[in-house]
């Protein structure tokens, strides 16, 4: 297995609701290389709930977390990201270098849905692809609209939007919900993998599992494409061109009867 990449992880200790010290982030990290993470975001949100949360602020909490953690030798490479929630003034904001892009190369812009809600990734995708911006769905298996509607998340992908999907959503999802990620999984609609971990006692950085659980579903080639060679280009702003999604297959009833 490669070194993976998590694409999605809050570290930046005080800065939201991930880590409430430099000690838990720190700890966070080591259970980061323990999964096998060589590469992570580090990460806390912008939305209106955190309005001190800058590009330069965040960039400065990521930079002490990088130091911190070659003084201890920790093998964790970290990239200063935001996690922006959606909204009308989104590309504005963008624009006017309010929000910070993954690992702040102004490539990709992780993004999340509004509290109880849901947005139609398009538009946005569309509106910054012009700018050289592509829109990554954070957490997207979290929204109902889009994980049991493939045709919308094809178009969505079409549109230019990255798909990522939290690793213990394949070990924790179960019925409907699983036999819809797994659809994604084994169609190539996955594209980006993130632990969502926050704390030591919350939501702890998990990868492996999920990875393991991708891996039988889509393949060894593919998983290691989503969550570890993928996700360490985007983390380092480097550009990604994943192939469509395969057409979908039909049922075994589908098959025998038309």
């Amino acid at each position: 297995m490669l070194p993976l990449a998590d694409t999605h992880v809050h570290l930046l200790a005080g800065r939201d609701d991930g880590p409430r010290s430099d000690d838990e982030a720190v700890a966070l990290c080591r259970m980061l290389v323990a999964e096998g993470a060589n590469a992570a975001t580090a990460l806390a949100h912008q939305n209106p709930g955190y309005p001190d949360n800058t590009p330069d602020r965040l960039r400065t909490a990521a930079a002490a977390l990088a130091a911190d953690l070659t003084a201890k030798n920790i093998p964790l490479a970290v990239y200063p990201t935001a996690e922006v929630m959606l909204g009308a003034d989104t590309v504005a904001d963008w624009k006017a270098g309010r929000l910070l892009s993954v690992g702040g190369a102004g490539k990709y812009l992780l993004a999340e849905m509004p509290h109880a809600a849901f947005l139609d990734p398009r538009p946005f995708a569309a509106d910054l692809k012009p700018l050289g911006v592509r829109l990554i769905v954070a957490h997207a298996e979290r929204y109902d609209p889009l994980l049991h509607d493939p045709q919308l998340a094809a178009e969505c992908i079409a549109a230019g939007c990255l798909i990522q999907v939290t690793a213990e959503a394949f070990t924790e999802f179960g019925g409907r919900d699983a036999a819809a990620l797994r659809h994604w999984a084994e169609r190539g609609m996955i594209h980006l993998l993130g632990s969502d971990g926050h704390r030591l006692d919350r939501r702890p950085p998990r990868l492996r599992a999920g990875y393991k659980v991708l891996e039988r579903w889509a393949g060894a080639a593919a998983a290691e494409r989503i969550a570890a060679i993928w996700g360490g280009a985007v983390l380092q702003g480097l550009t990604v061109n994943p192939p469509p999604p395969k057409p979908p297959t039909k049922s075994w009833f589908r098959r025998l009867f038309g």
